[in-house]
């Protein structure tokens, strides 16, 4: 897995024979911003971007009555009895309930247009591919990163990278919504960016 992640690093897709197999209990993911106390500890919510595909638009606080679409589920192949593991890769997943209460697995893939270095998550059915991501001990979410170019020659090295944001973003339609800023150290090219940390909670 490491070697494939070397190659993608920040848009490693899995493909559906790799698909994560044991899913973690629920959780929200809220947002956390120390300049904007408006944004701070809100959640993350699903919201429609076209047939069975959904962003991750910003929602309400979570000490708010939690709204619909705010759960989510960590899915990983690492090898435990546990469904709770930390610094391993995995599917951010999302159950899609379409009529007569039917379930349709989803799963995040970062979505990047060739023109911009802000990336949009996006939540598309069946999760036979997706981004992987991570969570680490303090439940914040990143992308590993098992190569540095930013030298040359380039190095190995692991890092957590958390570039996330929350912008205004343009995929189906004009949504707040979070985004992920391409580069271990870039800003994004969007103006309405705001940077952010994502943390899971469990619900």
């Amino acid at each position: 897995m490491k070697s494939y992640l070397a190659l993608l690093t920040l848009t490693a897709f899995a493909t559906a024979q790799d698909y994560a197999a044991k899913r973690s209990p629920p959780f929200h993911l809220i947002v956390i911003s120390a300049k904007n106390q408006t944004l701070n500890g809100t959640a993350l919510s699903a919201c429609h971007e076209g047939a069975a595909i959904e962003g991750f638009c910003r929602g309400p606080k979570l000490s708010d009555q939690p709204a619909y679409g705010t759960t989510f589920y960590f899915n990983t192949t690492y090898e435990t009895n546990e469904t709770i593991v930390y610094d391993n890769s995995g599917s951010l997943d999302y159950d899609l309930v379409i009529g007569d209460n039917q379930i349709v697995p989803s799963a995040m893939q970062l979505v990047i247009d060739p023109t911009s270095n802000v990336a949009t998550p996006i939540i598309y059915p069946g999760g036979n591919s997706y981004t992987a991501v991570f969570f680490d001990k303090s439940e914040e979410m990143y992308i590993q990163s098992w190569r540095d170019d930013t030298v040359d020659p380039a190095v190995s090295k692991e890092e957590k990278v958390k570039q996330w944001y929350i912008c205004t973003t343009y995929y189906s339609y004009t949504y707040t919504t979070l985004a992920w800023v391409v580069g271990k150290h870039a800003r994004p090219q969007n103006p309405t960016c705001q940077k952010v940390t994502v943390k899971r909670v469990w619900a």
